[in-house]
């Protein structure tokens, strides 16, 4: 009730709130794309190379496997129920000899995925098309959808605000983009926008006040998310499987940044377009 009520009364200054961390957000990646050449730092399977993933049940201090393994490695840890070591390193590298560097750690087993520079390429291109192709036909189907400018805008910027987001945030916690992330961003993309498909289709197709229908809304579609999240939380932290827990990883900071992209910018613009329309 609380928080409703300093929803409801302050909505015009909050709805400004995701709209400045959308900008920095972008800002962020742009930085990035200028100095090192891409917006997020690539995986394996889009710049070619080999990746090392050593399941060990102990703790481990990441420095160590760093100078063990040298320089030209890239060292990161998957923490669970048991932790994953990942080092990514050139084609040319014998993940043998690295293994043999790693003796100080209790290795219970290991796996190795190779990928070509050239097929890396082709990958990242793909990614690259998948999401504009993929934003493009939801921004088409939500237009058709309430073929109206506003409210749909409101949609589509919400969807990109959520992208944008959680893109800029897996590049500051260091997760990097692999086909895995890839699936995650696709989906997100659906899943950040039905809580919006939800509050607009109240407001704009349902009788009654608007601030009952925007509270009844933001009931249903809280609801929603959280028991997303914690089937997510829950797959993060009890899958083995990397590719699961990366998936689960930028769902989870994807839905978290949807919740204010939603209910605060996307309802103070509709409330605002209402309010002007009713004029």
């Amino acid at each position: 009730m609380f928080i409703w009520n300093v929803l409801n009364r302050h909505w015009k200054k909050l709805m400004f709130i995701p709209i400045i961390i959308f900008i920095l957000s972008a800002g962020l990646l742009v930085y990035n794309s200028a100095t090192k050449g891409s917006f997020i730092e690539k995986d394996v399977e889009m710049t070619g190379g080999k990746l090392i993933s050593i399941i060990t049940p102990d703790s481990v201090d990441i420095r160590a496997v760093e100078q063990a393994v040298g320089p030209d490695a890239n060292v990161r840890l998957a923490s669970g129920i048991t932790n994953t070591i990942l080092v990514q390193v050139p084609e040319d590298y014998d993940e043998k000899e690295i293994i043999n560097k790693l003796d100080f750690v209790n290795i219970e087993d290991y796996s190795v995925r190779e990928i070509g520079p050239a097929l890396g390429k082709v990958f990242w291109r793909q990614t690259q098309l998948a999401i504009v192709f993929a934003f493009v036909l939801m921004a088409l189907v939500v237009f058709l959808l309430f073929r109206s400018f506003v409210p749909s805008s409101a949609v589509v910027l919400a969807a990109a605000s959520d992208i944008t987001i959680t893109v800029a945030v897996m590049s500051i916690i260091g997760l990097k983009l692999s086909l895995g992330v890839l699936a995650a961003l696709l989906m997100l993309i659906g899943y950040s926008i039905d809580t919006d498909i939800l509050l607009t289709t109240r407001l704009l197709k349902t009788e009654g006040q608007k601030e009952e229908k925007i509270k009844s809304a933001m009931k249903t579609g809280l609801t929603m998310t959280s028991t997303t999240l914690g089937a997510l939380i829950s797959l993060y932290f009890f899958s083995e499987a990397l590719v699961l827990k990366q998936i689960a990883n930028v769902l989870i900071i994807g839905l978290i940044v949807d919740v204010f992209t939603t209910w605060l910018t996307n309802v103070g613009i509709l409330r605002w377009w209402l309010e002007k329309r009713e004029k």
